[in-house]
């Protein structure tokens, strides 16, 4: 009976004991009063600069806004032909250029911008004989999803707008690269290249209630080096043919491994590509009033065996660009049809 009363009161003084690490409160003097809450002190939202505006897209839910782009054209866009091969006895051709792809095609899209009810403005691009491609821009034009490489540098181009407020003489830089090495592998290595990615605003100037920004674009890339083809996957020449099949994966074990040879000597590859332009930005209402421009790119020493597989993230060729609103957004790109 003892011994069970004595192991309650060890358990119960046990218990009293402070777990090891805890702080006692530190004793307060006689009179001591808790200080009154500070209120909050809110900081002073930063000043609007009055000399700089907010560049912006602006559309209604249900008012999508319907722009097209043409590209004429430009003369000497078109890829130079092959010299002649000499004629005569021992004489030899001349070796020709790797072919370019083609650039007479004129340029022809519309792009159709969109509101939906939430979320982010959806963009229609549909190029005059090409698959319609779709994805989504920010209020300032940045595309945030969607679109194919050309496409999407394309959009860059003629939607994306500065992030912060701008006023004259502000410079910033486009979102998009004009040349991507990428599909040259690592074979390619680079020697030279030059980038210039500049936009400017130029002039800030009222009309009535309307405030026209006139921006001018300045874009530039080049990207020169060799690309040497690299090694291909090993033949496998089996010996015992005709042999039973022991044999032959016998023959097998024992192949003769033959590297397959590199299809051509390395060479010099270049990719250009050269972006200038004007617009007149609408403040107030959001859209381009007017955007013209040209564009050149050219690439040499190389061919892709798909437009996806292009250095040049523009279409080939010299273009002179421009760019319009259109009254009315075409029949197969209204609102309807986005849903």
């Amino acid at each position: 009976m003892k011994r069970s009363l004595f192991l309650v009161l060890s358990v119960l003084c046990a218990c009293k004991d402070s777990p090891r690490g805890e702080m006692e409160p530190i004793p307060r003097p006689a009179g001591y009063q808790e200080p009154a809450p500070q209120p909050e002190v809110k900081r002073p939202a930063e000043p609007v600069d009055p000399s700089k505006v907010l560049l912006r897209w602006k559309l209604a839910v249900d008012s999508p806004l319907a722009l097209r782009l043409e590209g004429t054209p430009e003369k000497g866009s078109a890829p130079a032909e092959a010299p002649a091969k000499k004629k005569g006895k021992g004489a030899k051709a001349p070796p020709s250029p790797e072919p370019g792809p083609s650039s007479s095609t004129a340029l022809n899209i519309v792009y159709v911008l969109q509101q939906p009810e939430t979320g982010d403005l959806l963009l229609r691009v549909a190029p005059e004989g090409g698959t319609p491609d779709q994805g989504t821009v920010s209020e300032r034009g940045f595309v945030l999803d969607g679109l194919d490489s050309t496409t999407r540098t394309l959009a860059a181009l003629m939607m994306e707008l500065p992030r912060d407020r701008v006023g004259l003489g502000d410079k910033w830089a486009l979102g998009a690269d004009l040349v991507d090495t990428a599909p040259l592998g690592p074979g390619f290595a680079t020697k030279t290249s030059t980038l210039r990615n500049s936009v400017k605003l130029t002039a800030l100037t009222p009309e009535g209630d309307e405030q026209v920004a006139t921006l001018e674009y300045d874009l530039h890339e080049s990207i020169g080096g060799v690309l040497t083809p690299q090694q291909g996957p090993s033949r496998i020449h089996l010996h015992g043919h005709g042999k039973s099949p022991l044999a032959k994966k016998k023959a097998a074990e024992d192949h003769d491994h033959e590297a397959e040879k590199p299809s051509g000597a390395a060479r010099d590859v270049s990719t250009t590509v050269t972006v200038t332009g004007r617009g007149e930005f609408l403040v107030k209402a959001g859209r381009w009033r007017t955007w013209q421009g040209s564009l050149s790119a050219k690439t040499e020493g190389y061919t892709p065996k798909s437009p996806t597989r292009a250095t040049s993230q523009v279409p080939e060729g010299k273009y002179a660009l421009r760019l319009t609103p259109l009254d009315v957004v075409p029949a197969g790109l209204k609102l309807e049809a986005l849903k």
